[in-house]
């Protein structure tokens, strides 16, 4: 008898177990909108920046050129916060967490460039 209730016992907590588990698997969030700094100058630099997260995973972005900051919705299974930062580096922008390549920000419009106190013609 007491093999038994052990059993039932047992079963019941690895039911508990797997069904906590799976909770906690549909929490966590599929898709997350945020927001931080890329530094461009005008619209081509809007452009620019948006064609480069027109990517999957991506399912909204969008650049202001004013405040400098993009605002973004992704799939987090397809990408990360560092791999959007990666792709904005790639065409010239730097990020608050990524510098471009001098090379690649030295190839951008001379309008488009923005580093070292440089003033935005907009």
């Amino acid at each position: 008898m007491k093999n038994k209730l052990f059993q039932i016992f047992a079963l019941s907590m690895a039911f508990m177990l797997a069904s906590s588990l799976v909770s906690f698997k549909n929490k966590t969030p599929k898709t997350i909108k945020t927001e931080f700094t890329v530094y461009g100058c005008c619209g081509d630099c809007k452009e620019r920046i948006e064609n480069a997260l027109d990517t999957k995973g991506v399912q909204f972005a969008t650049w202001d050129k004013e405040t400098q900051i993009l605002s973004i919705v992704y799939k987090t299974k397809l990408l990360s916060e560092e791999k959007i930062h990666q792709i904005i580096a790639s065409v010239g922008h730097d990020t608050d967490k990524v510098k471009a390549e001098d090379s690649v920000y030295n190839a951008l419009p001379g309008c488009c460039q923005y580093r070292g106190g440089k003033k935005c013609a907009h």
